[in-house]
């Protein structure tokens, strides 16, 4: 009864991730009028890399859940225009919102997006930030309209990248980040101070979708390179990979530190340590390590000095023609 007097703009948030943990538990700290949370229930929560269970936190705080896999389904529209919220917070949600959903709260849909605005809209930011080599970054809050990441600014935070930094290095930035500019835009909110700034279309740029497969490893490109994808795809997202003897085998650091003076052929193994290889590339050696397959860690133990990574494709068309005309010839 006390939530329905309250005069506060009314939130329904939305959010199934780490990022929108963190973001829920400091709008909670600031006490603001969250009237529902849209999540993803536990057991359909297979595909989202990041997820993490909010059900406790608002059974905790008494915050009312809506459980949906699709934001755009009729029946969780339903379900939150009948809470007639005045904004609904997005804090960590991939599915494009659909014109029902724009149209439910009395204000507006605050989307987030963890870049500076209007560069790098569209997909996989944190990953495109690391590969670019980029040294700052940001986040920032818009008006959600039918368009990706082109609503005005309602918010922006700026933050420095560290040397070397991973993937999960940067999600917890932009998240500390998110956090802080969420609780800044329900302060303007309540207080009547939002300013809404239109988005510069002439800096606009974009980043492509990416999918696991983009973490393939090629040792054809340089050390460097390799180094970068290594971070950029690593926890919290699928991991970058190589191919050896039949398997999968992922790799979580990578370093260009201390690097030895050996050489050897495309992706050779030229020696190792107590938990590192180092491995050929392009243009000079790199230390990888962290080691996992679809069963688990892998131990150095695994590997053998001299072997190769991935596979010579000539040979294996080779091989392959070779199957086939013994196969050919029992017949």
């Amino acid at each position: 009864m006390a939530r329905d007097l309250n005069t506060d703009p009314r939130l329904v948030c939305v959010g199934a991730n780490l990022e929108s943990k963190v973001i829920l538990e400091g709008l909670i700290d600031i006490k603001a009028n969250i009237v529902s949370l849209v999540t993803v229930p536990v057991e359909k929560s297979n595909n989202i890399s990041d997820y993490v269970d909010l059900h406790p936190i608002c059974s905790e705080a008494d915050i009312n859940i809506i459980d949906t896999i699709d934001i755009n389904d009729h029946i969780t529209i339903q379900q939150i225009r009948l809470l007639k919220p005045d904004y609904i917070f997005t804090l960590g949600w991939s599915q494009l919102f659909g014109e029902q959903i724009l149209a439910i709260p009395e204000k507006y849909v605050v989307g987030s997006h963890p870049s500076l605005l209007p560069e790098g809209r569209g997909r996989a930011p944190i990953p495109w930030t690391i590969l670019q080599g980029l040294k700052q970054s940001g986040v920032t809050l818009f008006r959600m309209d039918n368009k990706i990441d082109t609503g005005p600014v309602l918010v922006q935070n700026m933050f420095d990248i560290p040397d070397a930094a991973y993937a999960m290095d940067v999600y917890f930035l932009a998240t500390q980040n998110l956090r802080s500019a969420f609780c800044e835009l329900y302060v303007k909110l309540k207080s009547g101070q939002a300013v809404e700034v239109l988005q510069d279309t002439t800096k606009a740029s974009y980043r492509a979708k990416r999918v696991p497969s983009d973490g393939h490893i090629d040792f054809n490109h340089s050390a460097t390179d390799i180094e970068k994808l290594v971070r950029a795809v690593s926890k919290p997202f699928p991991g970058a990979y190589v191919y050896h003897k039949g398997n999968n085998i992922y790799i979580w650091k990578a370093s260009l530190r201390n690097i030895p003076p050996y050489i050897g052929t495309i992706g050779q193994i030229l020696t190792k340590n107590k938990d590192s290889l180092l491995v050929q590339a392009k243009d000079k050696p790199i230390w990888l390590s962290h080691f996992t397959d679809d069963a688990g860690p892998v131990d150095i133990n695994y590997f053998r000095i001299g072997s190769r990574f991935n596979y010579v494709v000539d040979d294996e068309l080779y091989k392959l023609w070779q199957e086939i005309e013994a196969l050919k010839r029992g017949k």
